[in-house]
């Protein structure tokens, strides 16, 4: 992380530093919005999960390697808004059980614009990232039972989530014309402790630390970008 830390600050000193020379005029008159679909690539460190997991008898379930979800993007005089939500699921089923590892995601954070045209914008942001995991494990029959037998089964079903928000820290490049495309890698800082819990109120203690490290995503969506030179022409016919 620090290579990729050191890359990114002297990519905003390089393009901060070319962009003295050039008017700032354009830029600063520039707006739009955008809808798009981030499609997020979570790193998660749960190795503790996992082995609990593990040592309890009870068949692994990894996090979903993408997600998919749905996202806002507001660009105004150099500032760009984000606020997104994602979701995905990982699941294995064998003939006697199911097992299920969901991930979901929220954050909104702000970013700066270093670039001076506004089709293309190099940004850094801070923000704010909630993330989670969800673990179900649920035993099947093993044939075709009527209802009353079902229900005297001991079946076994065990579920647990885990939830923490983050600062998150990141740095992004987009094209925005009528559509955008907006590349993004984000590095979370914890603000809280990791929490286990069952049945959405009870906390778990002594519960596996799980990191949630960094994540890149890809956000594509539609919409628009003007100047105030562009309405003005538009609308003055």
């Amino acid at each position: 992380m620090k290579k990729l830390a050191s890359l990114l600050t002297l990519l905003c000193l390089a393009t901060a530093a070319s962009a003295q020379s050039q008017p700032d005029s354009l830029k600063n008159r520039a707006f739009g919005s955008y809808i798009f679909i981030p499609i997020e690539f979570p790193i998660i460190d749960s190795k503790g999960f996992e082995n609990a997991v593990a040592v309890a008898g009870l068949p692994e379930a990894r996090y979903p390697t993408a997600t998919l979800g749905i996202g806002f993007q507001f660009y105004a005089n150099r500032g760009i808004s984000t606020i997104s939500f994602a979701t995905g699921t990982r699941k294995k089923e064998k003939d006697t059980y199911l097992t299920e590892m969901e991930y979901r995601s929220f954050s909104f954070n702000f970013g700066y614009d270093l670039t001076k045209g506004h089709r293309y914008a190099l940004y850094p942001y801070l923000g704010f990232k909630g993330n989670g995991l969800n673990y179900l494990y649920r035993e099947k029959s093993e044939e075709t039972i009527d209802l009353e037998d079902y229900l005297e089964t001991d079946l076994q079903y065990r579920e647990i989530h885990n939830s923490r928000a983050h600062l998150d820290l990141g740095f992004g490049f987009a094209r925005q014309s009528f559509y955008l495309i907006n590349a993004r890698v984000g590095y979370l800082v914890p603000l809280e402790k990791s929490r286990w819990t069952i049945n959405d109120d009870l906390h778990l203690s002594a519960a596996p630390g799980t990191r949630y490290k960094f994540y890149f995503s890809i956000n594509i969506g539609f919409g628009a970008i003007f100047t105030e030179d562009d309405v003005r022409r538009r609308y003055s016919r």
